[in-house]
């Protein structure tokens, strides 16, 4: 499990650094860069180019390319949110962050970061690598209002960097698919001990409510199948009952919680994935991203075929995203936002981080299709439709084996359909934040 900083210990940390640079006299302008641990691509031997430097050197290189001007990136690993928001809090300041989406619109509505220049979504600026490659799927997301009733969209404040749905990664020889489709999967006797969910509030409250609202999500979900629901409405409908804290929700979905935890070997953030690669368990809910490590490691180590599955009646929608704060060097953090987003360099990050890149296009798809296409003559072979994301063509229609549509491609890459029953998870309001973090105390000091 990875070590949360102290305060002070950050604070002091975050000295000694200004501190360093003071002292060296380097007038070299600083690009600061906060983002998670490993979650760039870091060069050498395990990069998707071998041997090369981390990405973020090689943008002083490319910058000074373009610009005629020295940049230096002082790139920042954090261990999740709340560090990097209480960073902040402590007067901390960086160009870039790369924060999840509700951290996104906790910075937008304490007016932390500032809006993107018009001239980023420029299409016809020849380095403007995120306008031109933006999957659609992804861009539509990003045109919503950040926040009910805001005049900003997503899009004004953050340029995606990875995206994902969360799920059940399972061990078919242990555990039923048809176990996996239901939120139930949690409280199943089949599973005690034997099954792991998350170790903070917003993920195991999300899965709280899958499962106190479940009847409801499903038929809501039929109505929609049937023709007699618009998507519109249902999108609306899914999104304010997976967003619900009220009092009254919060109370029951507490019972709820305390069921799951005299059921699950633990609420767990890194361990369940050892555990499972260890065979202690035999079913973990977690991100996409987390899920296809975890196939690929069981894979290669036990040769077991393990799958994922995304609850029928809803599950989360979840991404990362650049934004930058107020004072920050805009023209380089833009820069550097559309260097990660070129796709040669989308590709040697998805290589390195096993997540899904929110940047589409040719390129992309290509190693898509070089990771999960299907070998000539295999008769498994199924067409598995892509564009909704990468966009209209049938290019982008990949051939894969059959089992990839319920495995690591389904994954990163879940089919439209699916995609309609995911939403994304609204930052709590400080009346509501406090009701679950009293919550979580309660389910987290209850018998297991």
């Amino acid at each position: 499990m990875k070590k949360q900083l102290s305060l002070l210990l950050a604070f002091s940390l975050v000295s000694a650094s200004a501190a360093a640079l003071s002292a060296c006299g380097d007038d070299t302008p600083v690009l600061r860069v906060a983002s998670w641990e490993e979650y760039i691509d870091e060069g050498g031997d395990d990069s998707y180019v071998e041997g090369s430097a981390p990405l973020y050197e090689e943008f002083e290189d490319w910058y000074f390319e373009q610009t005629g001007e020295k940049i230096r990136v002082e790139y920042i690993p954090l261990t999740d949110n709340e560090e990097m928001y209480n960073r902040i809090q402590l007067g901390d300041t960086f160009d870039l962050l790369c924060p999840s989406e509700y951290m996104i619109m906790k910075l937008a509505a304490e007016d932390l970061i500032q809006p993107y220049p018009e001239s980023f979504y420029d299409v016809n600026v020849e380095t403007n690598y995120y306008a031109q490659n933006v999957s659609p799927y992804i861009a539509e997301t990003f045109s919503a209002p950040i926040a009910e009733g805001s005049d900003h969209t997503w899009a004004d404040y953050a340029a995606g960097y990875m995206w994902g749905t969360t799920g059940f990664v399972f061990n078919p020889e242990n555990a039923n698919a048809e176990d996996m489709k239901t939120w139930d999967a949690f409280t199943n006797p089949t599973y005690t001990k034997k099954i792991t969910a998350k170790n903070n509030v917003r993920d195991s409250y999300f899965a709280g409510l899958g499962i106190y609202y479940e009847d409801e999500l499903l038929e809501l979900k039929s109505q929609l199948e049937s023709g007699t629901m618009k998507e519109d409405e249902y999108k609306a409908t899914l999104s304010e009952m997976m967003n619900d804290t009220t009092p009254e929700t919060m109370t029951a979905v507490e019972a709820i919680l305390k069921e799951v935890k005299k059921n699950i070997t633990a609420f767990e953030t890194d361990e369940a994935k050892n555990d499972f690669i260890a065979k202690y368990i035999d079913v973990s809910y977690q991100w996409s991203g987390d899920a296809v490590y975890i196939m690929d490691e069981v894979e290669e180590k036990s040769g077991i075929a393990c799958n994922y599955v995304i609850p029928e009646a809803a599950s989360n929608l979840w991404f990362d995203g650049w934004v930058m704060m107020k004072d920050a060097n805009v023209d380089a953090a833009t820069m550097f936002v559309n260097f990660v987003s070129r796709p040669d360099n989308v590709v040697r990050n998805m290589y390195y981080i096993g997540y899904t890149s929110c940047v589409a296009g040719d390129e992309v798809f290509d190693y898509v299709v070089e990771t999960y296409g299907a070998e000539d003559g295999d008769e498994t072979a199924v067409d598995y439709d892509l564009n909704y994301f990468f966009g209209d063509g049938a290019a982008y229609v990949l051939s894969a084996p059959a089992e990839q549509l319920s495995r690591q491609l389904f994954a990163q890459y879940p089919d439209k359909e699916t995609m309609k029953r995911c939403v994304v998870m609204q930052y709590f309001d400080d009346d509501a934040n406090t009701r679950a973090n009293t919550l979580w105390q309660n389910v987290t000091a209850s018998a297991s």
